[in-house]
C-alpha cells in the first residue's frame, strides 16, 4: 500500500496556507504546536521570533513581531475538520494532554497523529491516551556526528511507546529506515521535497507517511 501524505505547512502560511494544504487531498495536514505566553496554543515553528521566546510573547505581540497572522491550534483544527487529519507536532513539553484533548474533540480519536522528538512526552500520553497514536521524531539534530541516538533510536523509541517512527529523509537513506522496521515500527519520512527522493519513499513499504512541502506533487507522483 502506498505511503499517505502529509502537507507540511510552515506557520508563515496562515490560515490561507492552511485551507489549501486541506484542500489538496493529502491525508493529512501538518501544524506545529507551541504555546504563547498568553497561554494559547498556536501554530508556530521556532521557539523564537526575532529573538524573543514565543512563550513570553502574547499573541498580539507575536503578530507584530512576525508580520503575519497567528493562527490558533483551535482555529487550525477547526480548518483542517472534514478535510483531512491533523498531523500534530509538538515542539515543547507541557502541551501534550491538551493537544490530544482539543485534537480528539475537534477530529476524534482517529482523526490525528501526534508527532515529537520527546521521548517523555510520548510515554506520558500513551499512558493517559492509549489509543493515541504517535511518532518519535528522529534526526532532528543529524548534522551532528556525534548524536548516536539518532541513528540508533530503537532504545528511544521502545521507551517512548511510540507507535511509529518519524525519520529525517536523510537517516532514511542510511540504513535507520530498515532498523526500525526490523523492529516493527512503521516511518513517517520528513521532510520530502526534491521529486526524486519522493519516488523513492512512495514505493517503499516500510513508509506508512510521507510529509512534504509539496503535496500535490507527491500526490500526483502517487497516482502515478
Amino acid at each position: 500500500m502506498a505511503p499517505e501524505i502529509s502537507a507540511h505547512r510552515r506557520d508563515t502560511a496562515g490560515h490561507t496556507g492552511l485551507r489549501d494544504a486541506a484542500a489538496t487531498g493529502a491525508e493529512y495536514v501538518e501544524i506545529d504546536v507551541r504555546r504563547a505566553g498568553d497561554g494559547h496554543l498556536v501554530v508556530q515553528h521556532d521557539a523564537a521570533v526575532r529573538g524573543r521566546p514565543v512563550a513570553e510573547l502574547d499573541r498580539t505581540r507575536l503578530r507584530e513581531l512576525s508580520g503575519r497572522p497567528v493562527v490558533t491550534v483551535p482555529e487550525a483544527l477547526a480548518v483542517i475538520a472534514g478535510r483531512a487529519r491533523a498531523h500534530l507536532d509538538v515542539k515543547e513539553p507541557g502541551v501534550g494532554r491538551e493537544v490530544v484533548e482539543l485534537a480528539t474533540e475537534t477530529l476524534g480519536p482517529d482523526g490525528f497523529i501526534v508527532t515529537t522528538g520527546d521521548v517523555a512526552l510520548i510515554a506520558a500520553l500513551k499512558r493517559e491516551f492509549p489509543g493515541t497514536r504517535a511518532a518519535l521524531s528522529v534526526g532532528r539534530n543529524w548534522r551532528d556526528p556525534g548524536v548516536v541516538g539518532d541513528l540508533a533510536p530503537l532504545r528511544a523509541l521502545r521507551a517512548s511507546g511510540a507507535d511509529l517512527v518519524a525519520l529525517n529523509h536523510r537517516l532514511a537513506r542510511v540504513g535507520v529506515l530498515g532498523q526500525c522496521a526490523r523492529a516493527g515500527y512503521p516511518a513517517m519520512v520528513w521532510t520530502v521535497n526534491a521529486e526524486r527522493t519522493m519516488r523513492r519513499f512512495l514505493h517503499d513499504p516500510r513508509v506508512a507517511v510521507l510529509v512534504t512541502d509539496h503535496p500535490k506533487t507527491a500526490l500526483r507522483l502517487r497516482r502515478a
